[in-house]
């Protein structure tokens, strides 16, 4: 069953942009990253009720293992590089605080 949101795309894309527009700039990055990211979801209608094999579950653990070992190095580099901007002073410690992020 469709919202009435979506069955109005005009409004919806309008609602949106009016939102968007009241964000500041980090927020609007965030967003497209979000939004980027959905277009990477399945577009099932039973989104997060999809049953996932064993064998499916299986490789995709070899696939991220792959993945890992063959950027492990740049891995590494990245958080060598937070840690030198931490100490700089650069930027802030992040902490679990209530079970939300929070700088230190």
């Amino acid at each position: 069953m469709k919202s009435q949101l979506t069955a109005d795309m005009p409004t919806t894309e309008r609602l949106l942009l009016e939102t968007v527009r009241g964000l500041p700039s980090q927020r609007v990055v965030q967003v497209l990253d979000f939004a980027r990211w959905l277009h990477t979801q399945s577009t099932s209608d039973n989104f997060g009720e999809e049953e996932i094999t064993e064998a499916e579950l299986a490789a995709e653990e070899v696939a991220w293992q792959a993945t890992f070992e063959a950027n492990k190095d740049n891995f590494r580099a990245m958080a060598r590089e937070a840690l030198n901007e931490l100490d700089a002073g650069k930027t802030l410690e992040m902490v679990l605080v209530d079970g939300k992020i929070h700088p230190r």
